[in-house]
């Protein structure tokens, strides 16, 4: 049994998954994210906790979190939706355990999830897309992820849309200026939908389907980027917003309308086996790594 914690912007879910991909338990909390990197930590303590008291005979637990994972040192570098983590030792800080911990991007996670036990296993070189609070990816290259020399590949979030778009007006970072994250993110499609009239404070109260079409539309624009330069035809795309109606329906017609033709006529754009589940699956797949290492 291995252990699994998804770290999101907003929620923390954690619980055990079996040496099959069987979820066995799994609960959910908020992150509080804005109480700070300590108080985050603490509830993670509580997280790991909760994990060896229910479930005494984990072999590893597995974490994904939501930024670039420094593939040396294993620090988190400054994930967006995480203020005040600034290279976070946070192996260290839940430690010492009597098993292994393991970390990795949330996106890398998960698309290594798809690729050992969903829809990626027949598929060995694809873009995986997790659409939760921010949206992120993980490129899987003949099975293996791909993260590059520093780890920050596949961040496509953080593809630029808008080159026009004012330094500030959504965000002060500048790097978050004109980004797809910030048009299309979980914030983003709240955005649209208030400026359609809506009163809509969670995105389960969205009511009118044009809000997911155009931020699918808006996603798919940007995925034809990532494809143009990474060369590869098989998208996967889970993460909880990916639930939501007509979004990965919207991404597909405009990726085959707007994609280069040699990508846009092989294109296959599937949705995660695992859907939301897709990133507590991933670190799982993380922890038994380590215990197969």
């Amino acid at each position: 049994m291995i252990g699994a914690i998804d770290i999101g912007g907003t929620n923390i879910k954690y619980g055990v998954v079996s040496q099959g991909g069987v979820i066995e338990w799994e609960q959910s909390i908020p992150t509080h994210a804005l109480d700070g990197l300590d108080a985050v930590i603490k509830r993670l303590r509580g997280v790991v906790t909760q994990i060896t008291e229910r479930s005494p005979n984990v072999q590893a637990i597995g974490i994904g979190v939501p930024g670039v994972v420094d593939p040396t040192t294993k620090h988190v570098q400054a994930p967006p939706n995480l203020p005040g983590w600034h290279n976070v030792d946070l192996l260290a800080a839940l430690s010492p355990l009597p098993f292994a911990l393991a970390i990795e991007n949330d996106a890398n996670a998960a698309a290594l999830g798809e690729a050992t036990m969903g829809a990626g296993m027949e598929h060995p070189n694809f873009l995986y897309v997790t659409l939760g609070t921010g949206i992120g990816g993980g490129v899987i290259l003949d099975g293996q992820p791909y993260r590059g020399p520093h780890g920050d590949a596949g961040e496509i979030g953080h593809i630029i849309l808008d080159a026009w778009a004012r330094e500030g007006a959504l965000d002060p970072r500048p790097f978050r200026t004109g980004v797809m994250e910030e048009y299309a993110g979980l914030q983003g499609i709240l955005r649209m939908a208030r400026e359609q009239g809506e009163d809509a404070e969670n995105i389960r109260r969205i009511q009118n389907d044009a809000v997911f079409k155009e931020a699918g539309r808006v996603i798919g624009i940007g995925l034809c980027s990532a494809l143009a330069v990474l060369g590869l035809r098989v998208v996967i795309i889970g993460g909880g917003v990916s639930q939501a109606p007509f979004i990965i329906e919207s991404i597909k017609s405009t990726m085959k309308h707007r994609a280069i033709p040699t990508i846009a006529d092989a294109l296959l754009v599937l949705p995660a086996r695992f859907g939301s589940h897709a990133g507590l699956i991933g670190a799982a797949a993380v922890g038994r790594a380590v215990v197969a290492a």
